[in-house]
C-alpha cells in the first residue's frame, strides 16, 4: 500500500471500521451522559487507528530508507537484487559483478517534462561496475550501472553489459579510419576492424521472450500487466509498429536498426508513462538497457 491511498483509507475510518469497534457501546439520547461518552469513544478509537497506521506506515518508510542510506547499502542492496532477478529468470545466472563498485552516485528525482521520471522511485543511487570499460584497469567480462530506489531496495532501471568470450565468433565487422595518435593533428591514420557480437545469453536467457521478459518485470515491479507499444522518438526521426511479444529477446533489434529501443506500458505505473527495454551491439561486447530512460533520447 502507497502513501497515498493509505491516508485516502484514513478517511474512510469512522465509517467503516470505527463504528463496528464502537457498536456495542451504550445507546442513548441526543446529549444524555451516554451519548457523549459513545461519541467520545468513537473519537478515541478513530484518533488510535490513525495514529496505529501513520505510525506503521511512517516506521516502514524509516526503515526502508535506511535499509539504502549510505553508498556502501546501496552497492550491497544492488548486488543483492541482482541475485532477485537470477533467481526469477530475468538475467542469466552467469552474470556476475566483482570487486567493490567503481562508482556511487546519489541521485535525486528529476522532472522528465511530460512524464515524471521519480514516480516511483524519487530517490536513488546509481551503482556501477565498469567492466570492459576504458575506465577500468582490471576489465572483467560484466559492467553495468544499476539505479536502485532507497525506498523499495529495487532496481529501477539497468545497463548491464557483457564482453564476449575470447573464441566467440563476430556476426557483423566494419572497418573504420582512426588516427594513430589522436593527440597529433598531423598524425597518419589507420585501418581499424571493429568486431560486433550477437552474446545476448551472457546477460539473460537465450529462449527468453519479449512477453516472457516483460511478465518477469512485471512481477518484479510489482504492476499487475503490461502493453507493448510503438517506438516513436520524433527527436531522431525514429518509429517502428508494436512487435510481436513471442519475439525472442535477443532478436529484438537483430538487424542493428539504429535508435531502437522497445515502448512497454506497465498497468498501475503513472498513466502513459513508458518504461524502455533496449539492446546493443559494440564492438566487442552487447549491452541491456531495460527502466525508465534509454540511450537514445
Amino acid at each position: 500500500m502507497n502513501r497515498e491511498k493509505a491516508f485516502e483509507l484514513l478517511g474512510e475510518l469512522d465509517g467503516r471500521f470505527v463504528e463496528e469497534a464502537a457498536r456495542y457501546a451504550p445507546e442513548a439520547a441526543s446529549g444524555s451522559p451516554e451519548r457523549i461518552v459513545h461519541m467520545k469513544t468513537r473519537k478515541i478509537i478513530t484518533f488510535a487507528l490513525a495514529a496505529a497506521l501513520i505510525l506503521a506506515l511512517g516506521i516502514t518508510a524509516y526503515a526502508g530508507y535506511q535499509g539504502v542510506a549510505t553508498p556502501e547499502a546501496a552497492q550491497r542492496v544492488a548486488l543483492e537484487q541482482i541475485e532477485v532477478w537470477k533467481e526469477m529468470g530475468i538475467l542469466s545466472e552467469s552474470v556476475v559483478f566483482e570487486g567493490p563498485a567503481n562508482d556511487i552516485y546519489e541521485m535525486e528525482e528529476r522532472d522528465g517534462g511530460e512524464y515524471w521520471y521519480g514516480r516511483l522511485f524519487p530517490h536513488s543511487y546509481d551503482v556501477r561496475f565498469y567492466g570492459n570499460s576504458q575506465f577500468n584497469k582490471e576489465r572483467q567480462k560484466y559492467g553495468c550501472s544499476l539505479r536502485v530506489d532507497t525506498l523499495t531496495g529495487k532496481i529501477m532501471s539497468a545497463n548491464i553489459d557483457a564482453e564476449a568470450d575470447a573464441d566467440a565468433a563476430p556476426v557483423r565487422e566494419e572497418e573504420i579510419q582512426q588516427p594513430v595518435d589522436p593527440g597529433d593533428p598531423n598524425t597518419e591514420w589507420k585501418t581499424v576492424v571493429w568486431s560486433f557480437y550477437d552474446n545476448y545469453s551472457d546477460i539473460f536467457p537465450e529462449d527468453m521472450t519479449v512477453d516472457r521478459f516483460c511478465t518477469l518485470l512485471a512481477e518484479y515491479w510489482g504492476f499487475s500487466d503490461y502493453t507493448i507499444g510503438e517506438t516513436d522518438d520524433a527527436s531522431y526521426g525514429t518509429h517502428f509498429d508494436p512487435i510481436d511479444g513471442s519475439t525472442l529477446l535477443k532478436d529484438l533489434n537483430a538487424d542493428s536498426r539504429e535508435n531502437y529501443y522497445l515502448t512497454v506500458f506497465f498497468d498501475g505505473d503513472q498513466e502513459g508513462a513508458p518504461m524502455y527495454i533496449q539492446l546493443h551491439q559494440f564492438p566487442g561486447y552487447v549491452t541491456l538497457t531495460l527502466g525508465n530512460s534509454h540511450a537514445v533520447g
